[in-house]
């Protein structure tokens, strides 16, 4: 029988290469369309993807006993996906990705708060070599603040949090709720910027917005399932593997350089969650 754990890092790789993809899309799509709406749009065509299962287990499935929970994960979510979308289009995207995903090595500390999550020293190596790993990759030019960089980091802390919801309300429930709530919550709020942001849609690119959804949503279900499998202090540190799918799609698509403090903090990176995955728990 598989190890849960094994079972729940494949998972949270198949989703960061497809939220990688989002991201790429994203980038791409920040050219013709507002911010409003590749949100908005994000969330709608992820929404659908999901109406089969609502279809299938009816108004039954939404209930539950975590509505405010549901509702704390939506709304954290939600302001941190507007933050990155702003943030990728004004960065490269591996390094935009890198900048978000210091979140796994804030993840430890939020669920010792939080879920009274131990933390053991390994774990604590692992989060120290990490930061090393980031610094290297967002060391700055200059002696500037860089405001997306500002700007990512506080949508780290926020994607941090959410993921310890995740795990917080995978204890009672399944993956598609979450998720469902997740997308709904976020549809119904997003839809009403669009409004006052709206550009018009080419047909060429609809295919790609729906493409972005789906893919979102998938990842969502995966990364959901991963961390019901595995505790985020176990298995966070894998997110990191979607800096290396957005440094192959940058170095393709924009012709984006591979720096050496890319490569050298992703070896570090690697290092650490390679650390953390091999220590055994209950």
């Amino acid at each position: 029988m598989r190890s849960p754990i094994l079972i729940g890092a494949v998972c949270l790789i198949l989703a960061e290469f497809l939220f990688a993809g989002v991201g790429a899309l994203v980038k791409y799509l920040s050219e013709f369309l507002s911010q409003s709406q590749l949100v908005f749009f994000r969330n709608f065509f992820a929404l659908l993807i999901l109406l089969p299962w609502l279809i299938k287990n009816g108004p039954a499935g939404l209930k539950t006993n975590h509505f405010g929970l549901h509702m704390f994960r939506s709304v954290t979510g939600l302001v941190a996906m507007y933050c990155f979308f702003y943030v990728l289009a004004n960065m490269h995207l591996a390094s935009a990705m890198m900048a978000l995903l210091t979140a796994p090595f804030i993840v430890p500390l939020i669920a010792r708060l939080w879920l009274k999550e131990r933390i053991t020293l390994i774990t604590s190596a692992a989060m120290l070599i990490g930061f090393m790993g980031v610094a290297l990759v967002l060391k700055p030019n200059s002696g500037s603040v860089n405001i997306f960089i500002v700007l990512a980091l506080f949508c780290a802390c926020l994607v941090a949090i959410n993921k310890c919801s995740i795990r917080k309300l995978s204890s009672t429930e399944p993956s598609a709720r979450i998720v469902f709530y997740f997308t709904g919550v976020g549809t119904i709020i997003s839809f009403f910027p669009v409004f006052f942001d709206w550009r018009q849609i080419e047909l060429q690119h609809w295919l790609l917005i729906s493409l972005m959804g789906g893919m979102a949503a998938i990842g969502q279900l995966l990364m959901t399932k991963a961390f019901q499998l595995a505790s985020p202090v176990q298995i966070g540190l894998l997110t990191y593997s979607s800096v290396i799918f957005a440094a192959v799609l940058g170095f393709h698509f924009w012709q984006e350089p591979v720096s050496s403090g890319l490569l050298f903090g992703t070896v570090l990176i690697v290092v650490a969650a390679n650390m953390a995955l091999r220590q055994r728990w209950l």
